[in-house]
């Protein structure tokens, strides 16, 4: 409860500053945040109360950071036209994890490949320790129409659980100039269960 009551405040906190100060940068190191998005609901990657702060700079890097309730995400790498390269480090409840992820752009098709080891004394999780054991694999294809349209499918192996895959639909609502509405409905196959999640997009002025 008190995790999600700091990323409420956290969220509130960024927003108030973006609108207030709409004109200044801010930065980590040499990364301009550009877009804000905070969300809420259940997805194939999301849970309860969502955050994501995404950061570019000059030199075609890539930075994004994640936060819920469960987990914290630090999300690093570079654009090579299409194809994004990116590391990932965080911890999923009290374990720690790392791998990496694949972007690639073709067209109105995306794709995903994130792996990633976690380092916990057994496959459950339930203790940190050294050695580094099989935490994830999602692997995902998106298709978008009409530019606010956006159906999906992926694939998940989570710990020692059986493969799962999903089916999502989401749509964007453009909200003036720089933010956006959306929502996303998906299937989870292990669940036999319909899940949604709304939320809201600003890009920044940079």
């Amino acid at each position: 409860m008190k995790t999600k009551l700091f990323l409420l405040a956290m969220a509130l906190m960024m927003s108030n500053l973006l609108f207030a100060q709409e004109q200044k940068v801010i930065k980590i190191a040499n990364y301009n945040l550009t877009t804000v998005t905070i969300c809420s609901g259940k997805g194939a990657l999301t849970s309860g109360l969502d955050t994501r702060f995404d950061f570019s700079n000059d030199k075609k890097g890539v930075l994004f950071l994640q936060a819920n309730s469960d987990r914290a995400t630090i999300n690093f790498g570079k654009k090579f036209g299409n194809f994004q390269a990116i590391e990932s480090f965080g911890v999923f409840k009290n374990i720690p994890w790392t791998g990496p992820m694949f972007l690639y752009q073709l067209g109105p098709l995306d794709f995903i490949a994130w792996n990633g080891f976690g380092f916990g004394k057994n496959d459950q999780l339930k203790d940190p320790g050294y050695e580094p054991h099989f935490f994830f694999s999602y692997e995902g294809i998106g298709l978008t129409l009409l530019k606010n349209n956006r159906f999906s499918g992926a694939i998940m192996y989570f710990t020692t659980e059986p493969m799962d895959w999903f089916l999502s639909y989401k749509r964007t609502i453009p909200v003036g100039e720089r933010s956006n509405l959306f929502a996303e409905v998906t299937y989870g196959h292990s669940a036999d269960l319909l899940m949604l999640v709304i939320g809201y997009s600003l890009k920044l002025k940079n």
